[in-house]
């Protein structure tokens, strides 16, 4: 009883606008004889819906960047056995985790406690969420590990199946049921993301399309064939062309991966190699990881380290060549994520400072390097004027189709949300012709927002606006038809702008 009036008495403080929250919970647990503080999330569940506003989320919400672009990322990880049949120089495999991860990684650990299941990871990950105050609606899940379409197709469907019910939190009888469920879910995944090699990819659109996946990453590491079979790497670059443009011409959205320092390359090599990327038309992916070559103990890599073949790329050296990138990438892309997250006492040589994004931004504000990409520029926990955004549009050509990038960028260059829109020349599915317009992603930014609530960016009719704007698009350059890809949990918000069910897409004539 006491806990409870303990409760209501922060939630009337916060409430009034007082914005001490420590010092209201110590007052309220002496007032009320509650041995223990409240917590953050027993704060948040007692908060009434129409009395919760952003300002008080920020003040509850721990780790506030985790959900800071907008949804929340869940990593889940296959097991470690049969997760990949190649054998890069590079790629560290324990048994203790899926080839490529050394087993001490976050994810890696987390999928360890609860045997890889999916159902456990999924659940659990996001019962840690709400245990730290965040809004866990609109989950962007990620499957990691190895290679996951070179696993069994029972497997494959089976952790997919488990992933979908984590978020549910109850089991269902085959995955198109609990595909279904997810739609209503309190906890919805409105993206799922697979990674995969550039040689085990186009086969499997269909497949992927049939998980509801929305995003593909590819280990593409260099643009380079020499390079690529230096590191017996097993693919050529015309491998990543292909899985580019047929990822794109299905409505993914496509990451690579990028690795600077491999052997055979170096700091001209790698700087050409990005700037390649982004120059040539057949490549242009969305979105990159950047990776710095990792020595880890067992690898082929190890062994040449310790026979002289071979020297990684210091810390410093690392942030000097990345910050070179961000002079070559275009507006259009974002940089997730910089650095693996393989615990510094894992890795025999390389990069071994935790914060090399920080190292390469420091570089990138000496060399007044104006970076235009994404993540640089996200409202996140910004809170300028929304009506000081306005709507623009950059066209460009990308994997023989057109791709048109809309999106809302005020005066100090802070972008609130965006669009990609395709006009593809081609397809490997049957239901995509030149009729066709697809909308690849929509995303609008600002910390997560619950879809009951009116947050400060999202919910505030960005979205719809980008959507006309697309469809208006789509109808100045002769498109009858849109197509959305949309993951599971996000079909409610599209049926609410007249797109239905069609196939593995949200569709609508126009």
């Amino acid at each position: 009883m006491e806990k409870r009036e303990a409760i209501d008495f922060i939630v009337g403080r916060l409430s009034a606008g007082e914005t001490g929250l420590e010092q209201i919970k110590r007052e309220a647990s002496k007032r009320y004889n509650v041995p223990r503080m409240v917590r953050n999330p027993e704060i948040l569940a007692a908060f009434p819906e129409d009395r919760l506003t952003p300002e008080i989320s920020r003040l509850l919400i721990k780790k506030p960047r985790k959900t800071a672009s907008g949804v929340t990322p869940v990593a889940v990880m296959v097991k470690p056995q049969g997760s990949c049949r190649h054998n890069c120089v590079y790629c560290p495999y324990t048994g203790l985790a899926a080839k490529s991860y050394v087993g001490y990684e976050p994810a890696a650990l987390r999928g360890r406690q609860y045997g890889f299941d999916p159902y456990l990871q999924s659940l659990n990950r996001t019962n840690q969420y709400r245990g730290g105050g965040h809004a866990t609606d609109k989950c962007e899940v990620i499957v990691m590990g190895g290679t996951f379409l070179g696993m069994r197709p029972s497997y494959r469907e089976w952790f997919i199946k488990g992933v979908y019910e984590g978020l549910n939190g109850e089991r269902s009888s085959s995955l198109d049921e609990a595909m279904r469920k997810n739609e209503n879910s309190p906890r919805r995944a409105i993206g799922l993301t697979i990674e995969t090699r550039p040689d085990m990819c186009s086969p499997f659109i269909d497949e992927m399309l049939g998980y509801g996946a929305t995003r593909v990453e590819l280990g593409v590491q260099h643009a380079d064939d020499s390079i690529y079979r230096t590191i017996r790497r097993g693919h050529t670059v015309e491998d990543v062309v292909q899985a580019t443009r047929n990822l794109k011409n299905a409505g993914f959205k496509v990451l690579y991966h990028i690795m600077p320092g491999l052997p055979g390359a170096g700091p001209e090599k790698d700087i050409q190699a990005v700037r390649k990327l982004f120059q040539d038309e057949c490549f242009r992916p969305d979105m990159l990881k950047i990776y710095p070559t990792l020595v880890v103990g067992g690898t082929i890599l190890k062994q040449w380290v310790d026979q002289g073949k071979y020297r990684p790329y210091s810390s410093e050296e690392a942030a000097e060549i990345i910050s070179e990138f961000y002079r070559h990438v275009p507006e259009y892309v974002r940089v997730m994520r910089i650095q693996r997250d393989i615990p510094a006492g894992r890795i025999s040589l390389g990069v071994t400072k935790s914060n090399l994004r920080e190292l390469v931004e420091e570089k990138v504000r000496e060399k007044s390097i104006n970076p235009r990409e994404i993540r640089y520029r996200e409202v996140r926990g910004n809170r300028p004027d929304i009506d000081s955004f306005s709507l623009r549009r950059r066209h460009y050509l990308a994997s023989r189709g057109k791709e048109s990038f809309l999106f809302f960028e005020n005066q100090e260059g802070l972008i609130a949300g965006f669009l990609r829109l395709r006009l593809p020349e081609e397809s490997t599915r049957q239901d995509i012709d030149r009729d066709c317009a697809l909308v690849r992603e929509l995303h609008v930014y600002g910390p997560e927002a619950p879809i009951s609530c009116k947050g400060e960016f999202q919910h505030h009719g960005l979205g719809s606006r980008l959507l006309k704007e697309a469809e208006a698009v789509a109808l100045e350059s002769g498109r009858k038809r849109m197509l959305i890809i949309s993951g599971v949990g996000a079909r409610g918000y599209y049926r609410r702008h007249g797109y239905s069910l069609s196939g593995p897409y949200m569709a609508k004539p126009l």
